[in-house]
């Protein structure tokens, strides 16, 4: 028996308790110690309220001291002592308690032969149905004569130990087939983004927020396996799960779109054996305050050259990833040893902030203005099953550690609902539908006007033979630019080609294949940014 301190978790007492249970009217009598070499076989006796609960309870108290001298003699130990080892105790505490405790009875509903087929099936699953475990109801009072304190309980409710195994069997089994389920379903997602383009449109945050929820309830299911050993191929089996989907399949996926990724946000480094490039100078000027601007994109001054610096940097994300868990682990520890309250304000802060993992997918739709990142059914999979957990232990009232349901876990559901109807919408109206023009992020515009001055398209109306090609860099065949004819078809014209920001013209059919392969531009090989 533990006794905890409310204000501090960590702070309480064990005790070794004791006694006698008479199951013909459910009372409980028992005394609770915290050192083993004392005995308190007397004090027992004397709590009892009969001559002949006293003497049946004599008789077991000395069935159970000549088991325990046989036991000793076996073992070969006989000393008059015990082990330290058995000593060893939370805090010093010296209160001896005298424990009195009642079971309520069963509801009247409930005849004895059906009670029976229960226990009988508890203790020998046959797989019989039988009725619903009833409720396991005690009030008990705690006096500590020596220490002058005493304690009551008023209809607390409890389970059994086969009760509790089969509970937890009942748990391990689900987390094993939902951490299957995650499995397939991110295989699916990795052979839906099977090419670099795709790739580019995945959140790296949102693989990465979903890896650390798989890795913190690895370690769970490892610790409460360890801890609690009759669970523990049970919670080892879930543990396992869990391993194999965030250290194989999800760092896999989430090594490749920091690959593909990572040119996005690396700082262009000056190649000194590169030329510039220079601009083009085709202008035109406004008539109304004869102002000149650029109507073609601008070119980048200096190539950009992207430092490599090969297994290091795949070794920086596995010391991250790490270095997460293991904070993650010390602000659980930390939320284990406070108070209820601060426990649920960690609980709740850490829920929401993990729980949050298709925001980032939301903003990068928005930025990259791309649809379908994701499947569908990709999405909904992990959005039901990484919701089961919390909504078992914190919605259910029959959970496995027997916690209260509260109704911010349903808050919690409403929030990842909202991101998942976000997400569909942005398939369906687009992924700035939410969005005014006004705050619209600049895109790049792959269809821009081209003059007849243009050195992509030759120099013949300038008089230079030796102008550049206006070929096709990927099929070899002459690009159209051409925007002849009414004002309102020069857009169909247009959608015919694309100049990418390092001013390089193809068809558009061609670099739309290639940009689905790699973002790379096929000639100069820079980065080039989604359409």
């Amino acid at each position: 028996m533990w006794l905890r301190d409310a204000d501090k978790a960590d702070y309480g007492a064990l005790l070794l308790a004791e006694g006698v249970h008479f199951l013909n009217n459910g009372s409980i009598y028992l005394i609770g110690i915290s050192n083993r070499s004392n005995t308190y076989s007397e004090e027992l006796l004397h709590m009892l309220p009969t001559d002949e609960s006293m003497v049946q309870t004599r008789s077991i108290l000395v069935d159970e001291i000549d088991k325990h001298v046989l036991k000793l003699k076996e073992m070969d130990t006989w000393n008059g002592k015990v082990s330290s080892d058995e000593l060893s105790m939370a805090v010093e505490f010296h209160c001896a308690y005298e424990i009195f405790a009642q079971l309520h009875p069963v509801p009247r509903g409930i005849k004895l032969q059906q009670l029976l087929e229960y226990e009988r099936e508890l203790e020998n699953p046959q797989g019989i149905s039988t009725i619903r475990a009833p409720p396991l109801i005690m009030s008990t009072v705690m006096y500590s004569p020596n220490c002058g304190l005493i304690t009551t309980a008023n209809e607390t409710t409890g389970m059994r130990m086969e009760q509790y195994y089969n509970k937890s069997t009942s748990y391990a089994g689900m987390a094993i087939v939902f951490s299957i389920v995650q499995i397939f379903s991110l295989i699916q997602q990795m052979e839906y983004t099977s090419t670099p383009s795709s790739v580019s449109n995945v959140s790296y945050w949102t693989i990465a927020m979903q890896a650390m929820m798989d890795g913190y309830l690895c370690l769970l299911h490892l610790t409460t396996g360890v801890v609690v050993k009759s669970v523990f191929l049970r919670f080892a089996a879930a543990a396992f799960f869990n391993f194999i989907l965030v250290s194989v399949f999800s760092m896999r996926y989430l090594l490749l779109i920091w690959r593909i990724q990572r040119p996005e946000n690396a700082r262009p480094v000056a190649d000194t054996n590169a030329r510039p490039l220079s601009p083009p100078s085709a202008t035109t000027t406004d008539n109304s305050n004869g102002e000149q601007r650029t109507i073609l994109p601008l070119a980048a001054t200096r190539r950009r050259v992207l430092q490599n610096d090969g297994p290091r940097d795949f070794s920086r994300v596995y010391y991250r990833v790490y270095f997460v868990l293991l904070l993650g682990v010390f602000v659980f520890y930390q939320a284990a040893s406070r108070s209820a309250f601060a426990q649920n304000i960690i609980i709740f802060v850490c829920g929401f902030a993990f729980y949050s993992f298709w925001v980032p997918q939301i903003i990068r739709n928005v930025l990259r203005g791309c649809r379908k990142p994701l499947r569908r059914r990709y999405i909904l999979t992990m959005s039901v099953t990484r919701l089961a957990v919390p909504l078992y232990f914190f919605g259910c009232p029959y959970n496995l550690i027997d916690r209260e349901p509260t109704r911010w876990v349903w808050a919690l559901a409403a929030y990842v609902g909202l991101q998942v109807v976000i997400l569909l919408l942005q398939d369906i109206l687009g992924p700035r539908f939410f969005i005014s023009e006004r705050s619209l992020p600049q895109t790049y515009n792959y269809h821009p006007i081209l003059p007849a001055s243009d050195e992509e398209r030759g120099a013949t109306e300038t008089g230079n033979s030796a102008g550049a090609s206006r070929d096709c860099a990927i099929c070899m065949l002459p690009v159209d630019t051409n925007s002849t004819g009414p004002p309102g078809l020069h857009v169909l014209g247009r959608a015919q080609y694309m100049m990418t920001p390092c001013q390089h013209l193809f068809h558009t059919e061609c670099l739309e294949k290639w940009m689905r392969i790699k973002l790379e531009c096929p000639v100069c090989r820079s980065y080039l940014p989604a359409s």
